[in-house]
């Protein structure tokens, strides 16, 4: 499964995209695209669905949001509104959102229509990645993390904790593009939930059902090396003991740490009989001189 996440920006800022897989590596980037560049990327790429960070249309209900919009505010995320009045919408602050607009034209053209509900497979689906960064977490961002570098880092790491590889993300725009791509991944293998009018767009999140509202406010705990460490709802630090991990996760390793406590009780092992004990008791092989 391959989804194309796509960052938007209004057109001098222009489109970031991410594509994921299942290995959770990005494998293909790209930074500042024109809208133009949308339909050759989707060629070359060929996803199963591509996760446009935008609304596909101006709202129909009355006022200055959609149903999707106000049903993720009761849960403490907050969003734009999508307009209907057609006063609202001129104004040159929804640049961003005509330039969406046409990210879903352009990838209407290449077969992904509007996404509606059901399947996600072959469709354009709209996702929101703060929402995509809440749920995944399961707790809104800490305090002080609202913009800026330490809104990109709380953000780098959710993915982390999702196992997917941050290192090539050299933006906050990239890191969007991202959680847009595992929000595409996720609802391609059916985890995923759209409130709202499927007529006047949906917004997809990464989960089948949602906690009761509102989220609490994550927490940033302090590391042994002085460095702040996140905590997010339902997470815990990961188990590896490597002092250069940050990671969380709702396991006892993040994906692939499991392999560096091995490497770290190796080395633990050749002089002390508690960490022979813990490879033992794992099911992994000892040192050889240790045998």
């Amino acid at each position: 499964m391959r989804s194309l996440g796509i960052d938007v920006g209004a057109k001098r800022k222009g489109l970031d995209a991410v594509l994921l897989d299942e290995t959770l590596i990005p494998s293909e980037t790209r930074r500042h695209m024109g809208v133009e560049e949308v339909g050759e990327l989707i060629r070359q790429v060929r996803p199963d669905v591509v996760a446009i960070d935008s609304p596909p249309a101006w709202g129909r209900s009355p006022g200055g949001s959609r149903l999707t919009e106000r049903e993720i505010r009761r849960f403490g995320i907050q969003s734009f509104g999508t307009p209907s009045d057609p006063k609202k919408a001129s104004s040159v602050f929804y640049d961003w959102m005509r330039a969406g607009f046409e990210v879903f034209e352009a990838a209407a053209q290449e077969g992904f229509a509007r996404y509606a509900s059901g399947a996600v497979a072959g469709r354009a689906i709209e996702v929101f990645p703060h929402a995509t960064a809440v749920v995944l977490a399961g707790c809104l961002p800490p305090s002080g993390t609202a913009a800026g570098r330490a809104k990109r880092e709380w953000r780098r790491g959710v993915l982390r904790g999702e196992g997917v590889a941050t290192e090539d993300l050299r933006s906050s725009d990239q890191v969007d593009a991202a959680l847009a791509a595992l929000t595409g991944l996720y609802a391609l293998g059916g985890r995923c939930f759209a409130p709202g009018d499927p007529l006047e767009g949906v917004i997809v999140l990464p989960a089948a059902t949602l906690p009761p509202p509102p989220y609490p406010r994550c927490r940033q705990a302090e590391r042994s090396d002085g460095q702040d460490q996140l905590v997010f709802h339902g997470l815990a630090r990961c188990g590896c003991g490597h002092p250069d991990c940050a990671s969380s996760t709702s396991r006892e390793f993040a994906p692939g740490h499991d392999a560096k406590r091995k490497s770290l009780l190796w080395g633990l092992a050749r002089s002390g009989q508690d960490a022979v004990d813990e490879l033992r008791r794992r099911g992994w092989q000892v040192p050889p001189e240790m045998g």
